[in-house]
């Protein structure tokens, strides 16, 4: 039996801070195109359920056309079994309020709720799934039948203990030594597996696919297999993203002209493993010449159409070595002993007023 671990897919996200409302419309119509093209590999792989671990939508009220396409959607895969649990971002139900529920969409609350996979018996052992959403009631320890394979359905934080802090939270304590073979996690935004306990294993699959530069990396879903063998269950992540996000350093410590940062930066990207399909962030990094002061926009200009989406961050550190003018009878040299010889300033203010002044008198731009 195959069955698919993913969760915050977080669909219908605004992202409006990141696109303009053009693109931001074209970005949410991939993410829904990513849960479609999920279903159709579901289907191809002969997939028996889906398990969802929360934040399926971004927001608790979605707009109706992505709650009627994911609608659709399990209408239309009637084949597999869909098990959606809300977390801390679609805490409302909105699914099938207008029309009747599917037999193949099974919904959780805030107890503990369990269902047998109706083929598990052919695998020797029987498959059940459990879970219960986030709730402000006292976190309790699930009822399993030991002799079953038990895939746990959560989302939240994992914690040490017996108890849960907030609802967001999920102690591991409660958990081991429960008979639980697999603790499908969400609410964590990257991939991470853990021993839950001698019998057990966790995971959390992380989101399907990127939206901002905190979820870079590899982004999928977790593929959970089981058979008659000793080990119950066989996991595997199975990168799944539509588009890649990457947060690209480029060091221009040593660079003493604008030409070589921008040289710099061809290298770095040229070097990087993203795609015209990618979206980047590259942060300039490291200490920069008073010599260098490379346009934003040039650069912004010279990559934005090499990739989907391009930022540029500058977290550079302007230097100047004063000892180099100590003895400097130009303007200059007079100008930068008269700065260091003024109190009352933090050593980065006064960087900032050498750099200027620095520049003006080479009828540079100041920033």
């Amino acid at each position: 039996m195959r069955i698919i671990h993913c969760s915050d897919l977080h669909l219908d996200a605004d992202l409006k801070s990141k696109y303009d409302a053009a693109s931001a419309a074209e970005r949410r119509a991939e993410l829904l195109d990513t849960f479609r093209r999920l279903c159709r590999y579901a289907r191809e792989k002969d997939v028996s359920a889906i398990l969802i671990c929360g934040d399926l939508f971004d927001t608790a009220s979605p707009s109706p056309s992505a709650v009627r396409t994911v609608e659709d959607l399990i209408l239309g895969n009637s084949e597999i079994l869909f098990f959606y649990l809300r977390g801390n971002h679609d805490e409302r139900p909105v699914l099938f309020r207008t029309r009747p529920r599917p037999d193949n969409l099974y919904l959780f609350s805030d107890d503990w709720t369990s269902w047998e996979l109706s083929d598990g018996r052919e695998y020797g052992r029987r498959v059940c799934i459990a879970g219960r959403e986030p709730s402000n009631a006292v976190f309790t320890s699930p009822e399993l039948d030991p002799s079953c394979i038990n895939i746990v359905m959560l989302h939240g934080q994992v914690r040490e203990g017996y108890t849960a802090p907030d609802p967001e939270s999920v102690p591991l304590g409660a958990l081991r030594g429960r008979g639980i073979d697999y603790l499908a996690l969400g609410h964590f935004h990257h991939y991470r597996s853990f021993a839950l306990d001698e019998r057990g294993s966790a995971a959390y699959c992380g989101c399907l696919e990127g939206r901002g530069f905190d979820e870079c990396g590899r982004c999928g879903f977790i593929l959970i297999e089981t058979d008659e063998s000793a080990h119950p269950l066989r996991t595997r992540f199975v990168p799944f993203a539509s588009r890649s996000l990457y947060c690209i350093d480029c060091p221009v410590t040593g660079c003493c002209s604008d030409t070589e940062v921008y040289e710099r930066i061809s290298r770095v990207l040229k070097a990087s493993p993203a795609s015209d399909e990618d979206l980047v962030r590259l942060t300039l990094t490291g200490e920069m010449e008073y010599t260098c002061s490379p346009d934003a926009s040039f650069i912004s200009k010279e990559w934005e159409g090499r990739y989907h989406y391009f930022e540029l961050k500058d977290s550079t550190e302007p230097v100047i070595h004063s000892e180099d003018f100590l003895c400097d009878a130009t303007l200059k040299g007079e100008f930068v002993r008269v700065v260091n010889a003024a109190g009352g300033l933090k050593d980065r203010e006064r960087t900032r007023i050498l750099r200027c002044g620095l520049r003006a008198l080479l009828g540079e731009s100041l920033f």
